[in-house]
């Protein structure tokens, strides 16, 4: 079936709205129960990790005198020795082993631990991977606003271009100086803890930019990155924020759908993605709550976008702050994901969360894109172009 344009200011807005969340092109940078969540479904690509995450019981005696005791029967029911990381938002604990390994061992060790009395949930710490009619000079390049399986845009921006009081957090790799996000962006966090993923010399702080999240062919061969897909560097956060908010009609580069609302980027992924511990930490403090270690945030956000997911059913961390950021007020949108999977029958999240819009993409015949997840999930599709396409003319294509 078509997407076809709304018909009616409500859908028109809603359009405009949930485009956050899928991935046309827009610009590139100047160069809960107790037990552990069961196995992801196989053949997704899933890479190593060496993290878990820990929440106690109530009552748990988690008195530093009693640490080492803790961490001692911690490491015997997962067969090897375990080392304390660090406190995280939603009251759980990020625990670390000795060295990366795959998936489903990580999973077998958190359902060892979640069997202990004292434990409520453990899971692996898993890797998750990263659209008026203006006179930007290349606005007719981008169809997915204006031709007749776009979102039908022009419309929309008649009507708003957005709200300087709303608004807008991007949970992704970060953000580049690119001249179309020129005051677009206010304050932003890193919440990155490892230094080696962060790729920025440091772990956390108040500088969101992207440094690049390349991959070469010897650290996907050993070291903290095996396993690890090689690739250049995606830019995918300053993306994610041009299609939500690159400055339109300046007669400059490209539009973004809402001219007006200021963005904040939270950087949560870089080399190898992001871990669900840092992403989880970082939705809450982009909805305004408190974590434990940064400050607070002074630019409490409306919509939350996260262009990014992995394999998995929906983490008890992931759940617990979508819930919270739900409860304070912010709407979350997510990525269906790129595998052309049906998510009724395989898992993928956050998609699969309750308490987000999950948006898939169509291509510009209005057609699923090929790559697109689908399923029961799915709440809104929208334009994210294609890769193999026959759709007309003229180019590009994408």
């Amino acid at each position: 079936m078509k997407l076809r344009q709304p018909g009616s200011r409500c859908g028109l807005l809603v359009g405009v709205l949930l485009l956050t969340a899928v991935s046309a092109p827009a610009l590139r940078p100047a160069e809960a129960g107790r037990a552990a969540q069961p196995a992801s479904a196989p053949g997704w690509g899933e890479v190593p990790t060496h993290q878990l995450i820990v929440k106690y019981r109530p009552g748990a005696d988690l008195s530093p005198a009693n640490a080492p005791a803790r961490l001692q029967r911690l490491g015997a029911a997962a067969g090897e020795a375990v080392t304390y990381v660090r406190a995280m938002s939603g009251e759980a604990h990020v625990l670390r082993l000795p060295a990366p390994r795959p998936a489903a061992e990580v999973e077998a060790i958190a359902q060892r631990i979640a069997a202990w009395p004292d434990v409520e949930y453990a899971e692996p710490d898993r890797r998750l991977f990263p659209a008026l009619t203006p006179n930007d000079p290349s606005y007719s390049w981008q169809w997915h606003y204006f031709e007749t399986y776009g979102v039908n845009a022009p419309p929309a921006w008649d009507l708003t271009t957005g709200s300087g009081s709303l608004r807008v957090a991007i949970i992704d790799t970060g953000i580049t100086d690119h001249a179309d996000l020129a005051g677009r962006w206010v304050g932003g966090y890193d919440f990155i803890t490892d230094a080696a993923t962060a790729n920025d010399g440091g772990g956390r702080d108040g500088d969101p930019h992207d440094p690049g999240d390349w991959i070469t062919a010897a650290e996907a061969a050993a070291g903290p990155f095996a396993g690890c897909p090689v690739t250049n560097s995606s830019w995918h956060g300053t993306h994610v924020a041009g299609t939500v908010g690159a400055a339109g009609n300046n007669g400059s580069g490209v539009a973004g759908l809402n001219w007006v609302s200021p963005l904040v980027p939270v950087r949560g992924a870089g080399k190898c993605g992001g871990f669900t511990s840092d992403i989880a930490d970082g939705l809450r403090w982009a909805a305004g709550l408190a974590v434990a270690g940064a400050p607070a945030n002074p630019h409490p956000a409306r919509v939350i976008n996260m262009s990014l997911g992995g394999p998995g059913l929906c983490s008890a961390a992931y759940q617990s702050a979508i819930h919270a950021a739900n409860a304070a007020g912010a709407i979350v949108v997510v990525a269906a994901g790129n595998n052309g999977s049906n998510l009724n029958t395989n898992s993928y999240q956050p998609a699969n969360c309750a308490g987000v819009i999950t948006v898939a993409a169509t291509d510009r015949g209005g057609d699923r894109a090929l790559y697109s997840n689908f399923g029961a999930t799915v709440e809104i599709s929208a334009p994210g172009g294609e890769t193999f396409t026959g759709s007309p003319g003229p180019a590009p294509q994408n």
